[in-house]
């Protein structure tokens, strides 16, 4: 089961949150890659994948070794047609650059299903609502219409077909991207298929299996690895105070000075906190108290201490 989320004016809206089609059509999973891939439509995907491999901008590539028996490309940025038996059929690829003056090699398993798609956490999240994915697919096209090509996709959540996160042309199929919360822990299954409409007797499909946590079917849970200390100072590493949850309860949030007042309270499914009071001006150094309540009664009410550090940009 789901919550589904809908499209309004060019974005995906759930629970609360708005992510750009594009922010999820355009961001790198793999910033720091040596290389980076994405699939390419093609007709018939049941038996053949084609993939575009794109080098770091700060290398020089020298060869790449596809890993199928195929001759190396001396190109900077190729496109490779594969043959492949079974869905979860991946490929060893290797690239040899220059970089400093000096021959690297750099090598990597390449999944070959043109149905295959990333699953991440929301960017804006991350573990803070763990039971919030967004499941993009590894073409790299947007939820547009218009990108589409002759592409569609079609969705399946623990063996239910998803009923929404449709085109408003039906024919058009699902769209290639989904933001997607899970009712509850334990292990999901998702499925994306995929066919060209000019050849739709040709289906992919691609099954990730996710252990999503925590478990709330036993009942009322402790919040684990509150952090006791963190550091806002603007210098993007330990910036907020954050507690992993699901993302699908109700947290009112208190923070008290040591004599007891008031400083800060906020109520959101998530729980991150930037070491502001409540008018949004910076709390100095030093020892505070929280509260944290789950009104959804998913979560035990949490006490304890928080040390502010500021220390130097």
């Amino acid at each position: 089961m789901l919550v589904n989320s809908h499209l309004k004016n060019g974005f995906l809206l759930l629970a609360g949150l708005l992510v750009s089609n594009a922010a999820i059509a355009q961001e790198n999973l793999e910033a720091d890659s040596i290389f980076t891939w994405k699939l390419v439509e093609l007709t018939n995907p049941s038996s053949h994948s084609c993939i575009q491999f794109i080098p770091r901008v700060d290398i020089t590539p020298v060869s790449w070794d596809f890993g199928d028996g195929s001759p190396a490309s001396a190109d900077v940025s190729p496109v490779h047609t594969y043959t492949y038996v079974s869905w979860s059929d991946s490929v060893e690829v290797t690239l040899t650059y220059t970089a400093g003056g000096a021959n690297t090699v750099k090598t990597r398993q390449i999944p070959l299903s043109p149905a295959y798609f990333h699953c991440i956490h929301d960017s804006n999240l991350g573990q803070a609502a763990s039971f919030k994915y967004i499941f993009r697919n590894a073409y790299m096209i947007d939820n547009n219409p218009g990108n589409l090509g002759n592409l569609h996709f079609s969705w399946t959540i623990d063996s239910e077909p998803l009923a929404e996160n449709t085109f408003s042309n039906p024919d058009l199929g699902q769209w290639p991207n989904i933001y997607y919360t899970f009712l509850n822990g334990g292990t999901h299954q998702v499925k994306l298929e995929v066919y060209n409409t000019t050849n739709a007797t040709e289906v992919a499909g691609f099954t990730h299996t996710l252990t999503v946590t925590p478990d709330l079917s036993a009942g009322v849970v402790k919040l684990e690895n509150i952090p006791n200390v963190f550091t806002p100072n603007g210098d993007g590493v330990n910036d907020t105070f954050t507690v992993n949850t699901s993302g699908t309860g109700w947290f009112v949030l208190r923070i008290l000075s040591r004599s007891g007042g008031l400083l800060y309270k906020s109520e959101s499914s998530t729980l991150i906190w930037d070491g502001r009071n409540s008018q949004g001006e910076e709390l100095p150094e030093g020892i505070y108290y929280y509260i944290i309540e789950d009104t959804t009664g998913q979560y035990e009410t949490a006490t304890g201490f928080i040390y502010i550090f500021r220390g130097k940009k």
